[in-house]
């Protein structure tokens, strides 16, 4: 062995170094593709339009909207998603000074951008989205739909109750007071010593006027933290069961609780998934601890997207609310769902289904069948397993007992109101030796509700106890929790870095057009087609 490998060059070495950024990179290089994308036609006239903004009239040129929207979505493929980090990348990455063509602008610069034009940010999403519908990426035969929780910019110390928040309020509208107290002092103090053309100055780090100006902003936040809990409040006609608390920095979130169990200030970010390549087809963020009700917006927002609506969704069991399957019956979109509490319908050749079917044929159940029935949350008996007969309209139990309708009822639910049929009072009920895996009080006997969008769970029951629906239902492992895992652990965004749910929007579309964008460099040959 003759020693240990050796520098081909040695920094001592004086070496003449292209001065051509076009020969830094290889010609395969991602960061071609990525500023072709941005230059060709399918960017233009949203870019020509966008140019309008811009008022030149004075001061140094800006930058081009193309360069720093290009920074900004290649930063967020590569991880960098902070304006320091996209400002030291444009010094250290020579991928990134090849995009930016030597420029660099500073951080303060970049944040004012992206705040400037968060609408024409989310507009990308739809540009890069169109490329891969003419690409034959996307083909809208199965849509995937979830939500999953994104912390917010705020800690968990910053969440209060209504009252705290009231009281340091008012103590800061005290210290306002007297700030605009010594303020004006020190106005008149200067206007005796210098006259009226007292000479400007910049104001003095922890002065009068910027101690004033953060006790504006601090003010402004708890003003909006009690607003939003009384909005919340209101939002909740079936009993106000939202908590009186509100993040006093970052008052648009809302305390959640997510998989891990921890409860914080969060986000609910949803997308919707095509099942072709995987692209996402629409993106969104709110501050709804739950994914119910959101099935119909999101499938909405696919139309709205790509021009037409999906043949087929599916979502979990939380999505699983009456007023959104009837809606999409009326769309005519075949929807694939659990129902509701479940992770997913028991397979027909399963223990539970064989017992149901049992049950539907109205057979005697043998004891293992008993066993396999499912529970609700209250550990007895499921509804799944009493029979509607439409000829008597009365539900059958297992044990081949009729309950008969009994009342009507109505409730206000979070999303609309609820008018159910109730049928019980069978006196069966009292000896039936089941008893006690059926009612909580035999004596009272057990009692099935049938709300107005019944019909609409059975036949998507119909559906997914089918294998054909149950091999639908599986396409959203491969699809939407995917991409979630993507977003969360390849690029990092587990945590916003902006506040307000606007600014939060943007990033998290931002993040789905960076992974769309890295679909379409992974079917770059289809895609070059498209592009010319």
């Amino acid at each position: 062995m003759s020693g240990f490998r050796k520098p081909e060059v040695p920094r001592e070495q004086m070496v003449l170094w292209s001065q051509r950024l076009e020969d830094a990179l290889p010609e395969d290089h991602p960061v071609r593709q990525v500023d072709w994308l941005l230059r060709s036609a399918a960017f233009a006239a949203a870019f020509k339009d966008w140019q309008r903004e811009y008022m030149l009239v004075e001061g140094q040129p800006p930058y081009h909207p193309r360069d720093l929207s290009g920074l900004y979505l290649y930063g967020m493929m590569n991880r960098i998603r902070s304006s320091r980090q996209l400002e030291a990348a444009c010094w250290n990455r020579l991928d990134v000074i090849w995009l930016m063509s030597g420029q660099h602008p500073d951080h303060s610069t970049i944040a004012q951008f992206v705040k400037d034009h968060s609408r024409r940010l989310r507009g990308m999403f739809k540009d890069v989205l169109r490329v891969g519908i003419q690409a034959g990426l996307v083909k809208l035969e199965h849509v995937a739909v979830d939500g999953t929780k994104v912390e917010a910019d705020a800690s968990k110390g910053s969440v209060h109750k209504r009252d705290t928040i009231a009281h340091e309020l008012e103590q800061v509208e005290q210290q306002i007071t007297a700030l605009e107290a010594e303020w004006q002092a020190n106005e008149a103090r200067e206007a005796n010593l210098f006259g009226e053309q007292a000479p400007w100055s910049p104001p003095e780090q922890g002065s009068a006027r910027q101690r004033l100006a953060r006790k504006q902003r601090q003010r402004q936040r708890l003003e909006e933290a009690l607003k939003m809990i009384e909005q919340r409040q209101q939002e909740n006609p079936a009993g106000g069961t939202a908590k009186p608390i509100a993040s006093t920095t970052a008052p648009d979130s809302r305390t959640m609780v997510d998989k891990e169990g921890r409860s914080k200030p969060n986000y609910n970010a949803q997308a919707a998934v095509d099942t072709a390549e995987g692209m996402i087809v629409a993106g969104d963020v709110n501050d709804q601890p739950e994914d119910s009700g959101q099935l119909v917006p999101m499938v909405q927002a696919v139309e709205g997207n790509c021009g037409s609506l999906p043949q087929e969704a599916s979502a979990d069991s939380q999505y699983n609310i009456g007023p959104d399957l009837a809606k999409m019956e009326e769309c005519g979109v075949t929807a694939f769902l659990p129902d509701s509490g479940q992770r997913e319908t028991p397979a027909p050749d399963s223990p539970a289904g064989q017992a149901l079917a049992a049950v539907r044929e109205g057979r005697t159940l043998t004891e293992e069948q008993w066993a396999a029935l499912p529970l609700n949350n209250d550990k007895h008996i499921s509804h799944l397993a009493f029979t509607y007969d439409p000829a008597q309209d009365a539900y059958r139990c297992p044990m081949g007992q009729m309950l008969p309708f009994v009342r009507t009822s109505s409730k206000q639910a979070k999303w609309g109101q609820v008018y159910r049929l109730q049928y019980g009072g069978c006196p069966a009920c009292a000896s039936c030796p089941r008893a006690a895996q059926c009612c909580k009080n035999p004596a009272q006997g057990r009692v099935v509700n049938r709300d107005q969008y019944e019909p609409c769970r059975e036949r998507l029951r119909a559906r997914m106890g089918s294998e054909h629906g149950r091999s639908r239902y599986r396409l959203r492992k491969q699809t939407v929790e995917p991409r979630f895992g993507q977003i969360k652990h390849a690029l990092g965004l587990r945590r916003f870095m902006r506040r307000g749910l606007d600014a939060v929007r943007t990033e998290w579309l931002m993040a789905c057009t960076a992974v769309n964008i890295g679909i379409l460099l992974r079917c770059w040959d289809r895609v070059a087609v498209v592009l010319g």
